[in-house]
C-alpha cells in the first residue's frame, strides 16, 4: 500500500504527543514533589534569613541566642533575690524570737564559725559605717554597731566628792545605748551625730550633772549644795586607724547647779583583743569656765563665815581643772555577758587643788576603781 505525504504527517505527529504524554505523565510525580518541596521551604528560607534578628522569636524556630541569655541572667538573678530574702527571713526570725544581740564584745554566737560572719562584724571598728562613726568613748571599739542596749552594775571604790581624799562603796548602774550610728548614751550623756562626713561626727549633746550636797562630807561644810546641773553643747568626734578616737565636747550649765562651762577631750586607742579578752585605754583633760569654778572651787566670805572660818576665802578662776586616765577590760562569759573591770585617776591642776576644799581636806589625786557585770540587748535595729 502507498502512501502520500499527508498521510505520513499524521502518524508521525500522533507518534510524537503519544510520546510526549508518556514522558508527562512519567514526570508528572516528580514535579508535584519539587513544587511541594518549594513551597514548604520557602518560608523556611525567609524565616532562616531572619534568626539573626533579635526582635524575632518564631515558634518554629524556639528564642533567639540573645533572649536565651536574657533567660539565663534572669534566672539567675531570680535565684539570688530568693536566696537573700530566705537569709533576711532567718534573720529576722532569730532577732524576734531572741532579743538578745551577737556583739563583737560577747563573740561569735552559739554554734557560728567566726569565718561566717561578715568580715565587718568582727573589724575592730565602729561597724558597717565606718566611713562616718560618730561616737567615742571606752566602749566605742569594743561595742558592735548593731548593738543598741547594754545594762550593768557593779561596785564603784570613789571619792565621795571630786577632789576628796575619803573614799566610798557605791552601786554604779551603767547603760550604753546606741542606735543606727546616731544616738549614743552612756555615763557621760547622749550624744547626737547629726552632721557626719569621711570618719568626722559633729552634732549636739547633752548631759545630766548630780548634784553635790554638802553634807557628803564634813569639809563641805558651809558651802551649800551644788543643785543637778542640765548641761547642754555640742560634740566633734573622729577616729583613725580602726583604733584610736578623739572626741571633744563643750557643753554650759541651764539652771540649778553651776550654770558654767566645761569642755572636755578625750582620746582612746584599743590596746588589744585577744580572745575573749579586749582591752582598751582612754586620755582625758578637763578646761572649766568661772560659774564652773566658783561652784566647784571657789569660797566665798559667806561660806567661809558659815564654815565658822575652817575654809578660807578662795577665788577660782576659769583653766584646766585636770588630767587623767583610765583602762577597761573586759573578758567575755558565753554569748551575751561580761565582766568588765576598769581603774582611772585623775591629776588636779594647781588653780584648784590649791582651794582649801581640796587643799585642807582632800587630794590633787583622784581614783577611781570597780567593775561592772554587763548584759547586752538589741531589737533588730541597724
Amino acid at each position: 500500500m502507498r502512501l502520500n505525504a499527508g498521510e505520513t504527517a499524521r502518524p508521525i505527529k500522533t507518534l510524537f504527543w503519544k510520546k510526549a504524554r508518556r514522558r508527562a505523565a512519567g514526570a508528572g510525580p516528580l514535579m508535584l514533589c519539587a513544587m511541594l518541596c518549594a513551597a514548604l521551604l520557602a518560608p523556611a528560607a525567609h524565616a532562616q534569613n531572619r534568626t539573626d534578628d533579635p526582635q524575632l522569636s518564631p515558634m518554629l524556630f524556639g528564642e533567639t541566642e540573645k533572649e536565651r541569655r536574657d533567660k539565663i541572667r534572669q534566672n539567675r538573678k531570680d535565684e539570688l533575690e530568693a536566696i537573700e530574702i530566705s537569709r533576711e527571713q532567718q534573720r529576722d526570725a532569730r532577732q524576734i524570737d531572741d532579743p538578745s544581740t551577737r556583739p563583737l564584745l560577747f563573740g561569735p554566737p552559739v554554734g557560728e564559725n567566726e569565718e561566717d560572719l561578715s568580715n565587718d562584724a568582727w573589724r575592730i571598728s565602729l561597724g558597717e559605717n565606718d566611713g562616718e562613726p560618730g561616737f567615742f568613748g571606752v566602749l566605742t571599739f569594743l561595742t558592735p554597731d548593731a548593738t543598741n542596749l547594754s545594762v550593768g552594775v557593779g561596785p564603784e571604790y570613789e571619792p565621795d566628792y571630786f577632789g576628796s581624799d575619803d573614799y566610798e562603796f557605791n552601786a554604779d548602774p551603767q547603760v550604753f545605748v546606741k542606735f543606727r550610728n546616731f544616738l549614743f548614751l552612756d555615763d557621760d550623756g547622749a550624744s547626737f551625730g547629726l552632721l557626719g562626713f569621711s570618719r568626722f561626727r559633729v552634732g549636739p549633746t547633752i548631759r545630766i550633772r548630780g548634784r553635790r550636797d554638802q553634807d557628803e562630807n564634813p569639809a563641805l561644810f558651809g558651802l551649800g549644795d551644788v543643785g543637778t546641773t542640765f548641761e547642754f553643747g555640742g560634740f566633734v568626734a573622729t577616729t583613725f586607724l580602726d583604733r584610736f578616737a578623739i572626741n571633744a565636747k563643750a557643753r554650759h550649765g541651764l539652771k540649778t547647779g553651776h550654770r558654767g562651762t566645761v569642755v572636755e577631750g578625750n582620746f582612746t586607742a584599743l590596746l588589744f583583743r585577744a580572745g575573749p579578752v579586749s582591752m582598751s585605754s582612754s586620755a582625758q583633760a578637763t578646761w572649766v569656765g568661772n560659774r564652773y569654778a566658783d561652784a566647784y572651787f571657789s569660797v566665798t566670805p559667806e561660806q567661809s563665815a558659815r564654815s565658822r572660818g575652817v575654809l578660807d576665802v578662795y577665788d577660782a578662776d576659769a583653766g584646766f581643772q585636770d588630767i587623767g586616765g583610765s583602762v577597761n577590760l573586759y573578758i567575755n562569759i558565753g554569748d551575751r555577758w561580761s565582766l568588765n573591770p576598769y581603774a582611772t585617776y585623775d591629776y588636779i591642776f594647781d588653780d584648784y587643788a590649791q582651794t582649801p576644799i581640796i587643799r585642807e581636806f582632800g587630794d590633787r589625786n583622784q581614783f577611781r576603781v570597780g567593775f561592772h557585770i554587763m548584759r547586752e540587748f538589741t531589737f533588730g535595729a541597724r
